[in-house]
């Protein structure tokens, strides 16, 4: 596994002992990769990636794009995730397989790439950096939890060797300057993160805000990696806009009225506000005495900007934190490296490893819960069906997916769920204890159209079953109290429930019905 070997092992050691000390990053590096799929099966395949294999499969099956289908972000989310689909398709495996092989190749290659440019820069760490490579590694694809090969997941993943190129030009005594194909790829990986989502942008601005400060000049902000991630960024507008007017013109108008408004400070504070506070009082403490290198300091200051997309989005969902959390447990990593070199170093090491375990268990509790049905609800529901046309009644991503895929149904909705409804609903009840009557009656409407486009999808497809989200009390009454969805749904009995949804079966459908 090349990853290993691109950065410096110690040149003063014996050659027996460099050997041993790289079989050992190397096998414990295979161990970490050889675990990730049997830990991750804690999770399965999360929904949001759930869906985006089902937009894919639909996609290539001819369906277009915000016509057909409706995505909530621009199509660079499909685009991502679009090849692993296509060649599950070609060889007839299953795209979930696929893509998580995919996602973990990203985080390989995203690593060898940054330790590749590292090995380049000729960081005084790099010895130290060499043996905890398994711990970068397990940060991208153990660590994650129910947010891997989430977008942020895969986008960290290939920001990290840019961050890496940052922290080399920002050094005073550079042996070298990055080669300007060295540096343009950089870009071009570190690009993805801001293809994925605008915003994100601003862990790229961040750091190299720091690096134009330390070299006090404003030439490397015009440096090669940031035209690059320009020119990716202007090209891929205008694809979106020749592509897809429809986003800009139908999709984002309804997302900026519902999905955008949509904001829960207090959870997003609560959750991640102390557990990430936990991790800057100890990078704060192990700043103290040895100066901060370039790499520490790129990786803080990228994470603190990665705390910004987390607030701004204020949804509380565990993968909008993974940016800022996993790059300030990089950059303590990395400083641990770097104290490690100094001539007392050992005498605090132990307790260093302890309080790092501690913060790393701390910021991992978000990551920890699952959405995953239990295999025997899974089971109950594939002995009855075969290859089931699923609705959904529900605002919830995770109420249809990744259940829909797991019973081998087929999704007939050109919706991921009820978001756009029950947001209109919602902001509707919202906006008239407001006094607003007119945005009301707008968003009124804007929930209706959602409804009768429904209720007439539903009646074309029919679907052998129909998922029914239990916590959405009030959107499930908002849609039931309609004539026309309750008299829709008496052609549905109670199939099978756990402790999120209900499951109905269409009456006369079915394996048994079917025999009959």
């Amino acid at each position: 596994m090349t990853v290993l070997s691109d950065l410096d092992a110690p040149s003063s050691q014996p050659v027996a002992r460099q050997h041993r000390q790289a079989t050992w990053v190397l096998i414990a590096s295979l161990a970490v990769v050889a675990a990730a799929p049997f830990w991750q099966m804690r999770w399965g395949v999360i929904p949001d990636t759930s869906w985006l294999i089902t937009l894919c499969e639909r996609m290539l099956a001819g369906d277009r794009l915000y016509v057909d289908l409706i995505e909530t972000n621009p199509p660079f989310s499909v685009w991502l995730y679009m090849p692993a689909v296509y060649v599950a398709n070609r060889i007839g495996v299953a795209p979930e397989h696929v893509v998580h092989a995919y996602s973990y190749g990203l985080c390989v290659f995203g690593l060898w790439f940054a330790g590749f440019i590292a090995h380049r820069a000729r960081f005084v760490e790099n010895p130290v950096l060499y043996r905890l490579v398994p711990v970068f590694l397990a940060l991208l694809v153990l660590f994650p939890g129910n947010s891997f090969s989430e977008r942020e997941n895969q986008g960290i993943a290939l920001l990290l060797p840019l961050l890496v190129l940052m922290a080399w030009r920002a050094g005073d005594d550079r042996p070298s300057e990055p080669q300007w194909w060295l540096a343009a790829l950089a870009g071009l990986s570190g690009s993805v993160m801001v293809l994925v989502k605008p915003y994100y942008a601003v862990m790229i601005l961040a750091p190299a805000l720091y690096v134009a400060w330390r070299r006090r000049s404003i030439r490397p902000l015009f440096a090669i990696e940031y035209w690059v991630i320009g020119i990716a960024c202007v090209v891929y507008l205008a694809a979106v806009l020749r592509l897809y007017p429809e986003f800009m013109r139908d999709i984002y108008p309804a997302l900026a009225d519902t999905y955008m408004r949509y904001k829960q400070y207090t959870l997003v504070l609560a959750s991640y506000g102390g557990t990430y506070l936990v991790s800057i009082c100890l990078f704060l403490l192990l700043c103290r005495g040895r100066a901060l290198s370039p790499l520490v300091v790129v990786l803080a200051i990228a994470s603190f900007a990665g705390f910004v997309p987390l607030v701004y989005q204020a949804k509380g969902w565990a993968y909008h934190a993974y940016p800022a959390v996993a790059l300030i447990l990089a950059a303590i990593v990395c400083r641990l490296a770097e104290r490690s070199l100094a001539p007392n170093a050992a005498r605090s090491d132990m307790v260093q490893k302890i309080l790092l375990a501690a913060v790393v268990a701390v910021n991992w509790l978000p990551f920890q819960y699952t959405q995953k049905p239990e295999a025997d609800f899974v089971a109950g529901i594939r002995a009855v069906t075969d290859h089931p046309g699923v609705g959904l009644i529900g605002s919830g991503i995770e109420s249809g997916h990744p259940l829909a895929r797991m019973i081998g149904g087929r999704w007939i909705s050109a919706y991921c769920s009820d978001w756009l409804g029950g947001f209109a609903a919602a902001f509707a009840q919202q906006e008239r204890e407001a006094g607003d009557m007119a945005e009301a009656a707008r968003l009124d409407a804007l929930e209706r159209n959602f409804l009768d486009a429904k209720i007439r999808e539903l009646n074309t497809a029919r679907p052998e079953l129909m998922i029914v989200q239990k916590a959405d009390v009030s959107w499930v009454s908002h849609v039931m109290a309609r004539d026309d969805f309750a008299s829709f749904m008496s052609n549905y009995r109670l199939l099978a429930e756990d402790e999120t949804v209900r499951v109905y079966l269409r009456n006369g459908s079915g394996k048994v019905a079917s025999s009959d």
